[in-house]
C-alpha cells in the first residue's frame, strides 16, 4: 500500500497530456514531466525528426529509455507520456506497476480539430481525419487498462482540477497482479464514473433501496456518460447476503445484457459490497466491479480487499471469492443521513485498527471523537483514510489470507460467533458484535499473552465512550458451538488472534475450551 506518487498521463494526440500535466503537478505542489520534451532536449530533435530519420522503433526505445528515467526520479512526479508510450508492452508494464494511469480522453472530433492536418504528428501518417480513429483502435486494449479515463472536453484548469480531486489523497493498493485505488474525499460520488472501465458500455448498479437519492445521482451521471444502467434494488443487512439473493442477482445481470467489458458497481452498506462483488466474481467467471460504500462501516473495514461471499446457515460468510474491486469510492458526506446506531457501530472497527497496528487512529480518537460522533466532514475524511491506508497496506502484504491478513480477525471470533447466535438480522450489528468479542480478546490478551492491562483498559473504555455494548446476552455455550464452525478453525483448533500490547498482535493463538468460556462469562449476560 502507498500513498499516490506517480501518476502518468495517456491519451491520443490532441488529449492534452503536455498541458494538463503541470496544471495537476501544480495542484497536487509535484514535479511534472514530459517524456516528448525530454527526448527532444536530450537528442536536440522533435520527436518527429527522429522518427523520420531513425525510425519508429528507435524512438520507442528513447521513449522507454525516458521514462525509466523519470520513474528513478526522487519524489511525486505527473509524467506526461508520449502518445505511442502505452503500445510498448515494457512500459505499459511499467505505468501499471509503478503509477497511477490517467486516460485522457475526448471525442475523434474534438482530438482531430485540436492536431489540425497532422502533418507534424508522423504517426497520424499525414491526415488526422483518417490517423485519430486508427489510433484509437490500435491502442484501444492498452488505454482501457487505465486507472482513470478523464473527459478532456473543457477548459484545461477544470480537467485538471478534476484529477487532483480524484487522486490528491488517494490511498493505493499494491497487489501482486493489479493496483486500485481507494479515493476518500467528500464529493467523491460525483466521480464514480471515471473509475468505470473503459470499455463498458453497460453497468448494473447493486444498490441499497435505503440510499435511493444517491443512487439517482450515480445514474445520471453514468447515463449523461453514455453508459447504459440498470439499477437492481435491494434491502441492505446480512438477510440479504444468502445464496438465493446471489442467484436472483445473476439472472438479472444476464437479462440486462452485461458482457465481459462491463461492470457491476455495489452502492450500499457491507453486506451489499459483499452480494455485489460475489456476483460480479461469478458472472461470467469475473467482471469489474466498483465499491461506493454508504455507511462508516464499510468505508473503514469491508469494502477494502476483496472479501465477497454470502453466508450459510452454519455461519457468516463461509461461501465466497477473493474477488478485488477496480476500485473504491468513499464520500463522507453520505453518512450525514446514516442512522446512529449504524453510524457507531462502525467504531468497533476503528477502535480494532488503534490496537492491531501502530497508527495514530489512538490519538485521534482520543482527541477527535466528540467531532467524529458529530459527523464533521473533515474529521471523519482523515480517520476513514487512515483506517483505509492501514487495511490497504495489511490486504497488499496478504492478499489471499495467508497469513499476515489474519490480524483483522481481532475481536472477529467471537463476533462472529454472536451474529451466528443472533441469526445474522437486525437483533446484533456486526460492530456491536465485534466489540464484545475485542473485550474478550482482550481478557485471553492479559491472560495469556501478558498484554498490560492499561493498553486494555483503553480499549474497552473507548468501546463504552464510542456507545457500543460491553456486554450481550447470549448462553456462552451456544457461542461457544458457533465458533466451532469458525471458518477459521484448522482441523479442531481455532486460531485466535490476541495482543502482546496495543499495535502488536500475535495470529494463530489456540486457547484451551475452559479459558475461551470464562472469557465469554466476564462478556455475556445470561
Amino acid at each position: 500500500m502507498s500513498d499516490v506518487r506517480r501518476i502518468a498521463l495517456v491519451g491520443l494526440p490532441g488529449s492534452g497530456k503536455s498541458t494538463i500535466a503541470p496544471l495537476v503537478a501544480n495542484g497536487l505542489g509535484w514535479s511534472a514531466v514530459d517524456i516528448d520534451g525530454e527526448i527532444a532536449s536530450s537528442y536536440g530533435r522533435s520527436p518527429a525528426a527522429i522518427i523520420a530519420a531513425d525510425g519508429e522503433r528507435h524512438f520507442r526505445d528513447l521513449e522507454l529509455t525516458e521514462l525509466e528515467n523519470a520513474l528513478r526520479r526522487p519524489g511525486p512526479l505527473v509524467i506526461a507520456c508520449g502518445g505511442g508510450l502505452v503500445s510498448q508492452p515494457a512500459a505499459r508494464r511499467l505505468l501499471g506497476e509503478l503509477c497511477t494511469v490517467v486516460w485522457l480522453d475526448a471525442p475523434d472530433q474534438v482530438l482531430i480539430d485540436r492536431v489540425g492536418d497532422g502533418v507534424e504528428r508522423p504517426m497520424l501518417g499525414g491526415s488526422a481525419a483518417a490517423g485519430i480513429p486508427r489510433l484509437r483502435g490500435s491502442r484501444k486494449r492498452a488505454h482501457q487498462e487505465s486507472h482513470l479515463r478523464v473527459s478532456t472536453v473543457g477548459a484545461p484548469d477544470a480537467v485538471a482540477a478534476r484529477v487532483v480531486a480524484a487522486l490528491g489523497g488517494a490511498v493505493r493498493v499494491d497487489l501482486v497482479e493489479r493496483t486500485y485505488h481507494v479515493e476518500v474525499r467528500a464529493g467523491a460520488l460525483d466521480d464514480v464514473v471515471l473509475h468505470v472501465p473503459a470499455g463498458a458500455t453497460r453497468v448494473a448498479l447493486l444498490a441499497d433501496r435505503a440510499v435511493s437519492s444517491i443512487s439517482d445521482r450515480i445514474v445520471a451521471s453514468l447515463r449523461s456518460s453514455g453508459i447504459g444502467t440498470t439499477v437492481l434494488e435491494v434491502a441492505g443487512g446480512e438477510s440479504l447476503k444468502t445464496w438465493t439473493t446471489a442467484g436472483r442477482m445473476l439472472a438479472r445481470l444476464g437479462t440486462a445484457g452485461l458482457q465481459r467489458n462491463d461492470c457491476v458497481i455495489a452502492l450500499g452498506g457491507g453486506t451489499v459490497g459483499d452480494l455485489a462483488g460475489f456476483v460480479a466474481a461469478t458472472y461470467l467467471r469475473g467482471i469489474a466491479w466498483l465499491n461506493v460504500p454508504t455507511t462508516l462501516l464499510a468505508m473503514v473495514d469491508s469494502a477494502i480487499g476483496g472479501k465477497t461471499g454470502v453466508n450459510l446457515s452454519r455461519g457468516k460468510n463461509l461461501a465466497g471469492a477473493i474477488w478485488q474491486p477496480r476500485a473504491v469510492i468513499c464520500d463522507p458526506d453520505v453518512l450525514a443521513t446514516q442512522d446512529d446506531r449504524s453510524f457507531r457501530s462502525a467504531f468497533a472497527e476503528i477502535v480494532k485498527y488503534s490496537m492491531i497496528v501502530d497508527t495514530t487512529l489512538a490519538t485521534q480518537l482520543d482527541s477527535q471523537l466528540e467531532r467524529l460522533l458529530r459527523r464533521e466532514t473533515d474529521a471523519l475524511t482523515g480517520t476513514v483514510r487512515e483506517c483505509c491506508a492501514i487495511k490497504a497496506r495489511i490486504v497488499s502484504g496478504d492478499e489471499r489470507e495467508a497469513g499476515g491478513r489474519a490480524v483483522l480477525n481481532y475481536g472477529h471470533t467471537i463476533g462472529h460467533a454472536l451474529e451466528a447466535a443472533a441469526g445474522f438480522g437486525d437483533q446484533l450489528l456486526h460492530g456491536e458484535a465485534v466489540a464484545v468479542g475485542m473485550r474478550a480478546a482482550g481478557l485471553l490478551s492479559i491472560r495469556r499473552l501478558g498484554c498490560p492491562e492499561g493498553d486494555i483498559g483503553w480499549q474497552d473504555e473507548m468501546i463504552a465512550r464510542c456507545g457500543l455494548p460491553t456486554t450481550l446476552v447470549f448462553d456462552p455455550e451456544r457461542v461457544l458451538g458457533h465458533m466451532r464452525a469458525d471458518k477459521k478453525t484448522v482441523g479442531d483448533r481455532l486460531g485466535w488472534v490476541l495482543l502482546e500490547a496495543r499495535g502488536r498482535p500475535r495470529t494463530g493463538q489456540h486457547v484451551p475450551e475452559d479459558e475461551v468460556l470464562g472469557a465469554l462469562d466476564a462478556v455475556l449476560a445470561r
